[in-house]
């Protein structure tokens, strides 16, 4: 998971993500007992261009292949754990 938070944190730093929270069952672990989970919900704001409403997924997956992730169905798999990126409806 350390790897994971790692890739998480560079996004955020680099600009591919802005604010982010963990979800899903990983993150209800920080108020209730530990389940079993295959994978890490990441809810997500995403920077748009500037002058524009338009968001582009590219740096999304992007990012992290180049920091040695593979894409995997919905999943970016970063270390060990599968990542689902979630942004807000809008």
């Amino acid at each position: 998971m350390k790897a994971t938070l790692e890739a998480i944190n560079q996004m955020q730093a680099g600009g591919v993500i802005g604010k982010y929270a963990i979800g899903g069952a990983v993150g209800a672990t920080l108020y209730l007992e530990p389940v079993a989970t295959l994978d890490v919900h990441i809810l997500v704001t995403l920077p748009s261009a500037p002058g524009s409403s338009l968001l582009s997924l590219v740096p999304l997956y992007g990012y992290p292949k180049a920091l040695g992730g593979t894409l995997q169905d919905e999943h970016i798999v970063v270390g060990d754990w599968p990542l689902q990126f979630l942004p807000p409806q809008q």
